[in-house]
């Protein structure tokens, strides 16, 4: 049976990457994002490349806008009422905006989108993935998490940052807070749950970071290809399901911050995060 897949800001960079490799494997993948005409491309583009036929896999792009709670609500229910089974959810999509600002829901919006969009999304479809055996969950995290702070009264208020990279860093420490607390969760459900940090890439959000921050992580620009194969193993490979909550550098498990590795921290977030998107939907 084929493997149904799901990726988030599939369109380019590291995602266009895992998209690519998985339809190579012979799954069927969803790239999902807000731009659908970037996305079309992006998925006829590889279905070219892989000369898709026989063996090889098949791909189709949908529209998401993850800064929209309503619109990620009617995705998740869309898909999960097309859909028997989800394989893999690879929550992938991710930004970095120069200055702090809101979305319109109020949230800031690197953490509305990175975190909170991500969040409701995997609301609507956990259930999908309990019933599918063994499910995975790929988080592509950052490196960047290690000086991040969850400040949770600037979900709401972009301008108590001082730094755009406060916000960043604190999106991709949420990012790891909730892979931790999701894995924990699911207890004994046959699904998997783990995130990686790609590496500095070439293209994409850390060109776009401020040169002292690359500089602080050591961060060697690497080429998309390289940025997502860890991403690629633990959502293909067989031996990729011995971990479960773990944060992956180069296939193997790596050091997170203390904060990241708070468990107390991670059911707070969890809870704060189920309370405001309550509120955000009254």
């Amino acid at each position: 049976m084929q493997r149904q897949v799901l990726i988030t800001g599939g369109n380019s960079g590291i995602g266009y990457e895992m998209a690519a490799a998985l339809v190579e494997n012979g799954d069927h993948v969803i790239i999902a994002s807000r731009d659908l005409a970037k996305s079309q491309a992006a998925a006829e583009a590889i279905a070219k490349a892989a000369g898709t036929t026989g063996e090889l896999g098949t791909i189709e792009a949908l529209a998401l806008d993850l800064g929209d709670l309503a619109d990620v609500d009617r995705f998740a229910a869309r898909l999960v009422e097309r859909q028997t089974r989800l394989d893999v959810a690879i929550l992938n999509a991710g930004l970095y905006t120069h200055g702090t600002r809101a979305l319109n829901n109020g949230l800031e919006t690197m953490i509305g989108i990175m975190h909170f969009g991500h969040f409701r999304l995997m609301q609507g479809l956990c259930g999908l993935l309990e019933t599918t055996p063994g499910a995975r969950v790929v988080v592509t995290a950052s490196i960047a998490h290690r000086i991040g702070r969850i400040r949770f009264e600037t979900f709401d208020a972009p301008d108590k940052h001082r730094v755009a990279i406060q916000a960043y860093a604190q999106a991709k420490l949420a990012n790891i807070l909730f892979t931790r607390e999701l894995a924990a969760r699911l207890g004994d459900a046959d699904v998997r749950v783990n995130c990686f940090h790609p590496g500095a890439i070439a293209t994409g959000i850390w060109t776009e970071l401020p040169g002292p921050i690359r500089r602080l992580f050591g961060a060697v620009l690497t080429d998309t290809k390289a940025g997502a194969d860890t991403g690629i193993w633990l959502a293909r490979d067989d031996d990729a399901r011995a971990h479960q909550g773990a944060y992956l550098v180069g296939r193997k498990p790596a050091t997170i911050s203390k904060a990241a590795a708070d468990a107390r921290l991670a059911r707070t977030l969890w809870h704060e995060t189920e309370q405001r998107l309550a509120r955000l939907a009254e």
